[in-house]
């Protein structure tokens, strides 16, 4: 068994983290970093900190050193982060805001954790990782480092910079998919670029571009987002990854063209299951074989409609709280599916259909449609309550800056009509300036 620290590829004074303001971190110093005196190897710390190379410094530290660590976005509510500290039985809180201590959990900035010592046998950390939904209060879902990094492909270490994969950082680092990113590129021999991500996009994508991106991952609607920014031709991309979301066709089909030279894949993945799969024949779904064998030895099967999935390794506990999980070990996805022919498309959540007059929408085979016409650049889909038929679906669309809005309406309603039943046809069409995405980079949906 060996830490995190222990398996970050990139050696000496590489920097193999960097950030906009100058700051770097090389993978000497990472591997090097311990934690103070008085972290006992029982101690359960959870993390709540801002910055992406405080989040990798603590996570090269803590791991093999204490018995949990549990990460926390930023930008979790105080009291919802209090909640889950105790939940998760933390006696430590590590966060740079300095929230007040609750519950009989110390409160301390990360330096005060940092030092030099290093226990010789690491152990077995905990990895606590909370869903990224929007109603509630997150669910914990436990994971080692080996369930986290299953899919990391090493690449192997290299003097030579111009061939060493540049990853850029979208995400919350705290987050599953950002997390994926940081051991993907620390642990698989590549460099991880830190871009600050409350500036505007366009100044995001230079800034990506400028520290030499070779490789990003984002979700769908975060990808449609960057695509509308000019300076996006700058990036000399040789790998595109999706995840998250459903990955339509639409979509793909312009990541593909905007990136013709780039290596194009979607992740199927989730906080509770890890990492499922990866498809990376530029088609929405995947192939109908992968109920046979999927790669990465994921098992799959679909019941009633709804995908399940079996990984090789997680630390998943069967009993807990919001997670169903068969007897032999599948979990509930709540991602409904269609078979048809060879392929296997994606409806949307289970939590999210619209019923209309009894018929069943979901909102992302609508939104899948509404892309496939010129001009829009974004769209989302979403009930209104009515009357008549319980409710109307409702079509909130992004144009691109140069679609003409009545132009785009007629081609809208007849491509919809042409393509959807009846009752999925948009009664309602709203153009608007943005959208929200959450933490996550996802989509906010009222409800999901």
């Amino acid at each position: 068994m060996t830490s995190f620290a222990q398996q970050i590829a990139f050696g000496g004074s590489n920097p193999i983290v960097t950030s906009d303001d100058g700051r770097i971190l090389d993978g000497l110093s990472l591997r090097n970093i311990g934690v103070a005196q008085g972290v006992k190897p029982n101690s359960r710390i959870a993390l709540k900190l801002d910055d992406p190379l405080d989040i990798v410094s603590a996570l090269a530290a803590l791991d093999g050193q204490v018995e949990a660590i549990l990460l926390l976005s930023h930008a979790l509510a105080p009291e919802t982060a209090q909640i889950l500290a105790r939940t998760a039985g933390c006696s430590l809180f590590v966060s740079d805001m300095m929230p007040e201590p609750e519950g009989g959990i110390a409160v301390k900035r990360l330096e005060a954790v940092l030092g030099s010592h290093r226990r010789e046998i690491p152990l077995l950390t905990e990895w606590l990782m909370t869903t990224s939904g929007t109603t509630g209060i997150p669910k914990i879902v436990p994971h080692t480092l080996r369930s986290l990094t299953r899919s990391v492909y090493r690449f192997g270490t290299s003097t030579d910079q111009a061939s060493t994969p540049v990853w850029g950082m979208l995400y919350d680092a705290t987050r599953f998919a950002g997390l994926q990113v940081v051991l993907q590129a620390l642990i698989g021999g590549g460099r991880l670029a830190v871009i600050d991500t409350t500036m505007p996009l366009a100044d995001q994508v230079s800034a990506l571009a400028d520290h030499g991106c070779t490789h990003l991952s984002a979700t769908p609607t975060l990808w449609r987002r960057l695509m509308m920014v000019p300076a996006h031709g700058r990036l000399s991309l040789r790998q595109v990854t999706l995840g998250g979301e459903i990955a339509d066709q639409p979509t793909l089909n312009a990541v593909r063209a905007a990136f013709p030279a780039a290596r194009l894949s979607h992740i199927y993945a989730s906080t509770e299951a890890g990492v499922g799969f990866s498809v990376t024949d530029g088609l929405a779904g995947f192939p109908l074989t992968y109920l046979d064998k999927a790669p990465g030895n994921v098992r799959l099967k679909i019941e009633e409609g709804v995908l399940w999935l079996l990984p090789p390794v997680t630390g998943l506990v069967p009993s807990l709280p919001g997670i169903e999980v068969d007897d032999a070990g599948f979990v509930r996805s709540g991602d409904r599916v269609l078979v048809e022919g060879e392929r296997v498309t994606f409806l949307g959540r289970e939590n999210g259909l619209i019923n209309i007059g009894g018929v069943k929408v979901y909102p992302e085979a609508v939104e899948a449609v509404v892309k496939t016409v010129p001009g829009v650049a974004l769209v989302k889909v979403s009930a209104k309550r009515s009357p008549v038929t319980g409710a109307l679906v409702v079509a909130e669309v992004q144009l691109d800056t140069e679609a003409d809005p009545d132009a785009t309406r007629r081609m809208i309603q007849d491509t919809c009509r042409a393509r959807l039943d009846r009752e999925a046809v948009p009664a309602i069409i709203r153009f608007v300036a943005g959208f929200t995405t959450n933490a996550a980079g996802k989509l906010v949906r009222t409800g999901g």
